[in-house]
């Protein structure tokens, strides 16, 4: 794969990030306009987005490539489990901090930035893969993610765990994660929605990629720019975020992906993404160290713009 096209590409997003960063500077992307667009996106054209995936699906995965998806998918997270616990005694961080940055390398940018960025390099056959890496993180963030950041004592009394369990279900049962369920059951049963559906889908989720990054370039906006480069083991782990993880998983998955590169591709590319954005916002609801975790979230959204293009030469065509 060359490097000059997907580094375009990359450039061609991270631009509309810029875009959207200096409109926050000047008011136009305000909390107000960031939250409501938030909103759309993850309850109306992510989901067209995850159900066109199907709809413009050349061909289905058949069941046993389908169930090598979903046992790469859920597996990574497993890898990525323990390379977080890794990196956190590596460079030393405690208590809070050491949760965020768990976090950040167990749980990458999949919704708002996977989608685009794994379509642009791979076209549209690479979102129902990219659907069904979103699977384990949704199960996934909101549950240990979460005990991440608190440290695994993220309540202290009932009412507060009644809360929490009740949010825990709300996420759980988001339109985004109703519309990947619906997604997997179609491909298992190697059905497409009627062509008006499908068509219908594709439009709406057209929005899906320009407002992601108009959203995370309005978050970046809100970062102190002082405080993102002052941390030297935020840098260290910057590295290790977006280099030295997903080269692990290359070397992991690589023998048993020979007969599908694009899951091997996909795989990669993901855990290559920048740290998810749900990050700095659970730290703010959980007393995590938002801090780091803001830190980690501009270096590695910035860097990814070389760092992917880089990998995505590595991997096979």
């Amino acid at each position: 794969m060359n490097f000059l096209p997907v580094f375009a590409k990359m450039v061609e997003l991270f631009l509309i990030v810029i875009i959207s960063y200096v409109a926050a500077r000047f008011g136009v992307m305000n909390r107000t306009v960031k939250a409501s667009l938030s909103k759309i996106i993850l309850n109306i054209s992510l989901p067209c987005t995850i159900l066109a995936s199907v709809a413009s699906a050349k061909d289905f995965p058949t069941g046993p490539q389908l169930a090598k998806l979903l046992a790469v998918s859920f597996s990574s997270y497993l890898v990525l489990y323990i390379l977080a616990k890794i990196t956190g005694v590596i460079l030393g961080f405690k208590g809070k901090q050491r949760g965020a940055a768990e976090f950040g390398i167990m749980f990458c940018n999949v919704g708002f930035i996977g989608y685009p960025v794994t379509q642009a390099i791979f076209g549209n056959d690479s979102l129902l893969y990219t659907t069904m890496f979103n699977l384990p993180f949704n199960l996934l963030c909101y549950s240990l993610g979460v005990s991440m950041i608190t440290g695994g004592s993220e309540k202290k009394n009932n009412e507060e765990k009644t809360n929490y369990l009740e949010k825990l279900k709300s996420i759980l049962l988001t339109p985004a994660m109703i519309a990947s369920i619906v997604a997997l059951i179609m491909a298992l049963a190697q059905v497409k929605p009627p062509v008006l559906l499908g068509d219908t889908f594709t439009i709406v989720g057209g929005i899906t990629t320009p407002g992601a990054l108009l959203v995370i370039g309005a978050a970046l906006a809100e970062m102190p720019v002082k405080d993102m480069f002052s941390n030297a083991k935020a840098y260290i782990y910057t590295l290790i975020s977006v280099i030295i993880t997903p080269l692990i998983i290359f070397a992991t998955y690589r023998p048993f992906t020979a007969d599908d590169p694009l899951l091997l591709g996909v795989a990669v590319i993901i855990s290559a993404m920048p740290v998810a954005t749900a990050g700095t916002m659970l730290c703010v609801e959980y007393g995590g160290d938002e801090k780091l975790m803001a830190q980690v979230t501009f270096l590695t959204t910035v860097i990814s713009v070389i760092t992917i293009p880089l990998l995505a030469v590595l991997l096979p065509s």
